[in-house]
């Protein structure tokens, strides 16, 4: 998980938390990249109001969050269910399993709309533990990027105690959060900026500051 730093004058970074989906993508220069969905701005509209029909069935009705400004106009699920791998494929981070999954629409949509996951999905109603999401676009950002990030505004090790008259200009960078916590990440109640100002909050109640952006 990733939080931009409090000065970002990106529209769509400015308090977003970023989730990196994949770390092996490439841009259209050829360049290695980062992709990540911001997880907490929600848009106006559901995934089938997006769509301009219901054709998606009762998955459809969920909300649909701003994922970012690349991606030619598409859409990203995510969601928690193994028994849709394959097609859908899990999200790796550094080898280990997140429990964490992207892609797999179709089978998703005919499960919902089989009323497999009534049990724990009923729409309109605990929102937040249906375990399904839907994004618009992603964020990109290469490693080149990354690194020039990293070097602007990095002020301590990542994971050391610091003082309590040096947290201020900690926690004013950009936080990477190493975890992978599917009721975070999957949750459709966010309102713009909530998991960010929760996330930064809980990293400065822990006095641990974890900065920078790790690939």
């Amino acid at each position: 998980m990733h939080l931009p730093h409090t000065r970002t004058h990106s529209h769509f970074l400015h308090q977003a938390a970023l989730y990196v989906y994949s770390t092996t993508s490439h841009n259209l220069d050829g360049q290695p990249t980062l992709r990540a969905v911001i997880l907490d701005q929600p848009t106006a509209f559901t995934m089938n109001e997006m769509s301009g029909s219901s054709s998606l069935g009762r998955i459809g009705s969920r909300p649909l969050f701003m994922g970012g400004e690349t991606g030619n106009d598409s859409a990203i699920l995510l969601h928690k269910h193994v028994e849709l791998s394959p097609p859908s494929q899990e999200i790796l981070r550094a080898g280990a399993v997140t429990r964490i999954f992207e892609g797999g629409l179709p089978l998703a949509s005919s499960c919902v709309d089989a009323g497999i996951y009534d049990g724990d999905m009923d729409l309109g109603v605990d929102d937040d533990e249906n375990g399904f999401k839907f994004f618009f676009n992603y964020v990109e950002i290469t490693h080149k990027e990354i690194e020039e990030i990293n070097s602007q505004f990095k002020t301590k090790v990542a994971g050391i105690q610091v003082e309590e008259e040096e947290k201020r200009d900690v926690f004013e960078g950009w936080m990477c959060v190493d975890f992978d916590d599917a009721d975070v990440v999957l949750n459709n109640r966010y309102e713009r900026g909530e998991c960010w100002k929760m996330l930064r909050n809980k990293l400065k109640s822990s006095s641990v500051a974890t900065d920078g952006w790790t690939i």
